[in-house]
């Protein structure tokens, strides 16, 4: 992508020059040659349309297996023609629509023989959806301007049923986003309609669901298979019904269809994060109070933090500072996280801050975890006492994983010196005691990082203090580790 400053370039450049350079870019790339012949189009629609309309359909009907190194370049091909596609719009709005339909009737198929591991591909389809709505919307004012009033309840219907054929063809979920912003194209009593359709049909599943239960206990031959099948299509119906009445902003009717659809009550704390999800987008915070005081039911720790989580999520939303404070305190107190403490002393006066600071000081000293220990240390400012507590524990940094260790590394202040080498000794260690030789460049990286803070070290006043030195560390790692040659190799370059 040019820049502005390149832009602004290649706008002096004569035209001449610009065919030329066209010219002789075109033949080494094939995907180039593409784009470079449907660019040449654009001063010709017809053209240009009866092109996309070809392409699409040959999209379709390929059979290569795209493998995952290919998946990129697939990816590309198809953005390029989703762009193709789009420069028609708002000019040619239902031609554009055609060629987008077309273009999304080729997802199974192109996704079906592709590897996208990386989801590349799916991020393309995926965005169709939101081209097809805004386009879609715009065809569908036009032709209900272009009939007369006694005839646009016929038209509705139509694109009602447009829109559940394309929603229940997602096998894939690239459609997911299509239902929850539908109030792009269809009205209120349209969407209520639609929200019928799918409820007839749930209840349709749920008798056949009844029937085979029946029919099961009956012969004592549980159908697996079957059961799996009418409970799958049962869940794909309920998130269409759920992903409408979103779309429709209507916070009681979203919760009578939620609730509706819950086996049990009350809701386990996971599920009922979806009602709470949708209650904060419509700024519903009284009611979303309600189900954090009233619903939320658990005992385990992590869903008790959850829960503090979601309640300072919408303090903060109304501004509301003391109720704040006070559930990011009482987070804080359950998981004594820097985080947390990041998080308190950026709403905290003053004088909260000091009793906070003080808070966190005492809570360092009870922390089982070294990591954690040292890392609300640091977060209030006691560097010598963060070194302190590492050097004391220095052995218990084998317990913490390498992310955290090289993330704290990252964010470690001046004067931090004895920590960085219990964890670049750590580091070391871990790399050689399990001989990952693919990190052995790592390995080295870090020992010629113990190397520099040695110089250092030694002209402190209190050298290691109860840390072994820089050469009795060597000795050990030579006595344990010398004949991994490759290592000392690197060591030595």
């Amino acid at each position: 992508m040019l820049n502005a400053e390149q832009k602004k370039y290649l706008s002096q450049l004569s035209k001449k020059t610009l065919i030329d350079f066209v010219s002789e870019v075109y033949g080494i790339d094939k995907m180039l040659d593409k784009k470079i012949e449907r660019l040449l189009l654009q001063s010709d629609k017809p053209k240009l349309i009866k092109k996309l309309t070809t392409t699409l359909k040959g999209l379709r009907r390929r059979r290569k297996f795209v493998d995952y190194w290919e998946s990129s370049e697939f990816a590309t091909e198809l953005q390029h023609l989703a762009s193709d596609i789009m420069s028609l719009y708002p000019a040619q709005p239902r031609e554009c629509l055609t060629l987008l339909e077309l273009f999304i009737e080729s997802t199974n198929a192109s996704l079906e023989r592709a590897d996208d591991s990386n989801g590349y591909i799916g991020d393309i389809y995926r965005s169709l959806t939101s081209f097809w709505l805004a386009v879609a919307s715009t065809c569908y004012e036009q032709e209900k301007r272009d009939i007369p009033v006694d005839e646009r309840d016929i038209l509705s219907q139509a694109w009602i049923k447009k829109v559940k054929v394309l929603a229940d063809d997602n096998d894939y979920g690239t459609k997911d986003s299509l239902l929850e912003n539908i109030d792009q194209l269809l009205s209120e009593t349209e969407i209520r309609g639609l929200i019928g359709d799918y409820q007839q049909e749930r209840e349709n599943i749920q008798t056949k669901k009844a029937i085979k239960d029946t029919l099961n206990e009956r012969q004592n031959s549980p159908l697996i298979d079957d059961a799996f099948s009418i409970n799958y299509e049962k869940m794909v119906i309920e998130i269409a019904i759920k992903n409408l009445t979103r779309a429709l902003g209507d916070v009681g009717f979203f919760e009578t269809i939620f609730f509706e659809m819950q086996e049990t009550r009350p809701v386990h704390p996971r599920r009922l994060e979806e009602l709470l999800t949708f209650l904060l987008n419509q700024r519903a915070f009284d009611k979303a109070l309600h189900y954090l005081n009233e619903e939320w039911q658990s005992d385990g720790l992590l869903d008790k933090i959850r829960r503090l989580d979601w309640l300072s999520h919408i303090y903060h939303m109304q501004k509301d500072t003391d109720a704040l404070m006070e559930v990011l305190g009482e987070a804080f107190e359950l998981q004594s996280t820097p985080s947390r403490l990041k998080a308190i002393m950026a709403v905290a006066s003053p004088a909260q801050q000091s009793k906070w600071r003080q808070r966190a000081y005492e809570l360092a000293e009870q922390q089982e975890n070294v990591f954690m220990a040292t890392s609300l240390l640091l977060e209030i400012g006691e560097i010598e006492l963060a070194n302190e507590v590492a050097v004391a524990r220095h052995s218990q940094f084998a317990d913490v994983h390498y992310t955290d260790l090289t993330s704290m590394l990252k964010d470690l202040p001046t004067k931090t010196d004895l920590l960085q080498v219990i964890i670049y000794r750590t580091l070391l260690n871990d790399i050689l005691d399990s001989s990952r030789s693919k990190a052995y460049g790592h390995a080295a990286r870090y020992f010629d990082r113990l190397t520099r803070l040695d110089t250092v070290i030694s002209k402190s006043s209190k050298p290691y203090s109860e840390l072994a030195s820089h050469k009795e560390y060597v000795i050990m790692l030579k006595d344990k580790h010398g004949k991994k040659r490759s290592f000392w190799e690197k060591v030595n370059d």
